[in-house]
């Protein structure tokens, strides 16, 4: 049995599993394996999840998938048939194409079924989310006593001209005089990083709350809980 996630790029894959290796690892234990399926980029993804997600969920009925693209950009499809504002304009999306390529390939009275075993959300707006939300950590990859949280509390509520990626460039170019290294820095921030760290901060708020609604949802299918 595996959950299989479509996400856009490989820096999605390298952080997810540093974050997630303890989980992993009890997962295998129930029988479970954690998957990739890289996509490449925004525009693929959307043309592909459909396709790509009933592949998945055909291939084994008790399998599962995530559809986990960046929430950012968006504007960019406005005037497309992948046009989305939000977070839930962009899981019905991912829903709708999905639907339309599993009732092309199982049975009608089979589409529910298939359909309950994929769950659509995104990274809002996108994979730095997890880097503010895990600011201790940013804090020391930067090597700093203190860090400036000029960013949205929880860290998913950031916008479209600011989305979290910008804000962690922002700070490595300030304080480190370099680039942000999506793939190294990622990694090294999240490999010491407890799920619960990034889910909740200091004072028990919630950071993610969609990023935990699909741990949640993966629990609930697989019995083995994330935190």
């Amino acid at each position: 049995m595996k959950v299989w996630f479509l996400v856009e790029g490989r820096s999605d894959t390298v952080a997810l599993s540093a974050l997630w290796s303890d989980w992993k690892k009890k997962l295998e234990e129930h029988g479970w394996g954690l998957r990739f399926v890289i996509l490449e980029n925004k525009p693929k993804y959307l043309r592909k999840v459909g396709v790509r997600t009933t592949e998945k969920l055909q291939n084994d009925n008790k399998d599962l998938v995530i559809g986990l693209p960046d929430l950012y950009p968006n504007k960019n499809f406005r005037n497309t048939e992948f046009s989305h504002r939000n977070l839930l304009d962009l899981q019905n999306l991912q829903i709708r194409l999905v639907r339309q390529e599993v009732k092309k390939r199982v049975r009608s009275k089979e589409v529910e079924s298939c359909l309950s075993r994929f769950y659509a959300s995104a990274m809002k707006f996108d994979l730095e989310m997890l880097i503010l939300a895990a600011h201790s950590h940013l804090q020391e990859r930067l090597g700093l006593r203190s860090l400036p949280k000029n960013w949205r509390v929880p860290p998913e509520d950031q916008n479209q001209n600011k989305p979290p990626k910008k804000i962690v460039q922002q700070l490595f170019m300030a304080k480190l005089k370099r680039s942000y290294r999506e793939i190294t820095d990622c990694q090294a921030i999240l490999s010491n990083t407890d799920i619960l760290e990034v889910l909740y901060d200091e004072n028990n708020r919630m950071q993610c709350p969609a990023f935990c609604a699909m741990l949640d949802w993966i629990g609930s299918k697989t019995g083995v809980t994330a935190y």
